[in-house]
């Protein structure tokens, strides 16, 4: 299955979907873009490899902001360059060492897969944008954009006063945007559940064991009937929902109810045969699309019948995954979780004998 990055968020997606689901965005880069490329100025100044992949340096970024800033600085005063260097270099040693000090979880390697956009891109996700340590998505920061806002109205203010250097400027923009940017993480932390972003890898051998959301065929379609386009097009896209949400199921599960509870094999249980049924009726409809030579209301009637049964099964693996976040921060409460799975089981029953 061949896949694609959005720019905008760094969700993966299939090659045939035309929007991403998480955002809407329709911007998106070639997954075969993201490799080693043949080493250039570019990676060497500004990026560090990891896991087979470049990822923004903020270290190196650093210090080469700390160097253009005291570079300026210095040749007002005609004091040579090379302390610049030294102060530059300083900045990059204590921001590597930092950095291999507090990053005591490694991130997931989709973290690692959504960099490497270009330069421009990485940026932009940098300055403006949260990136999740375990999935690797890009979220606006409210955060960090006031806090530029700050930085950039005490930097204009201190511009106009007399003899002012850059230094100076930066100095006294920072002294007020870094308790901006500390008091509004510190509040972000605070407000926000992030029982979903604490999921790691864990379960990718039972994941390999379980049941498999299958990607529709290419079917060979009359591209002379238009609603058969649209169909195809429905289709894939609720594969792709239903395989983000039911591998994000898999992993709630295995954190909330760890195996071998007897609680842990019935709800996997329960995704399995949602799955099962899923692809019996996404088969059914590639099938359809492929054999019917017309279109009848008979042939629109079965395969929107059907289309609604996934969309069904997608709703309810949504209301599972939301349930599984909440339970995950109440570990006394069952309750909710089992009536989302009963209601689940219930849906399959009665679509079973369609």
């Amino acid at each position: 299955m061949s896949e694609k990055i959005c720019i905008k968020c760094g969700n993966k997606v299939d090659s045939s979907v035309n929007f991403c689901p998480r955002c809407k965005s329709q911007s998106f880069k070639n997954v075969n873009e993201l490799v080693k490329p043949k080493g250039n100025i570019i990676h060497k100044l500004f990026y560090t490899y990891k896991d087979s992949y470049f990822v923004l340096s903020k270290s190196k970024l650093l210090a080469i902001i700390t160097f253009i800033i005291f570079a300026v600085s210095f040749l007002q005063f005609n004091v040579p360059i090379i302390f610049a260097i030294i102060i530059a270099f300083l900045i990059y040693v204590i921001g590597f060492s930092l950095r291999r000090i507090i990053d005591d979880k490694r991130p997931n390697k989709k973290y690692f897969k959504n960099n490497n956009l270009g330069v421009i891109t990485d940026l932009k996700h940098l300055i403006g944008y949260w990136q999740d340590k375990y999935t690797g998505e890009f979220v606006l920061s409210k955060t960090k954009l006031i806090s530029w806002l700050v930085f950039f109205l005490f930097a204009f203010s201190t511009s106009t006063i007399k003899n002012a250097t850059l230094f100076s400027v930066v100095l006294t923009a920072l002294i007020f945007a870094a308790p901006t940017f500390g008091i509004g993480y510190a509040i972000h932390r605070f407000i926000t559940s992030r029982p979903v972003k604490e999921v790691v890898e864990k379960t990718e051998p039972l994941l390999n064991k379980a049941v498999k959301v299958k990607t529709p065929k290419e079917t060979k379609i009359n591209k002379d009937i238009p609603d058969f386009s649209k169909y195809e097009k429905q289709l894939k896209e609720l594969c792709t929902m239903y395989e983000i949400k039911e591998n994000n199921a898999r992993k709630l599960i295995e954190k909330r109810f760890t195996p071998p509870q007897l609680t842990y094999d019935r709800f996997i249980k329960s995704v399995d045969n949602s799955t099962k049924m899923f692809n019996m009726h996404s088969e059914a409809i590639s099938n359809i699309l492929e054999m019917a030579s017309h279109e009848s209301e008979k042939i629109d009637k079965e395969i929107n019948n059907r289309l609604d049964i996934l969309k069904s099964l997608v709703k309810k693996m949504d209301e599972l995954v939301d349930e599984l976040v909440i339970s995950l921060n109440e570990s006394d409460d069952e309750g909710n979780v089992d009536t989302v799975f009963g209601d689940m089981d219930d849906l399959i029953d009665s679509v079973k004998d369609y």
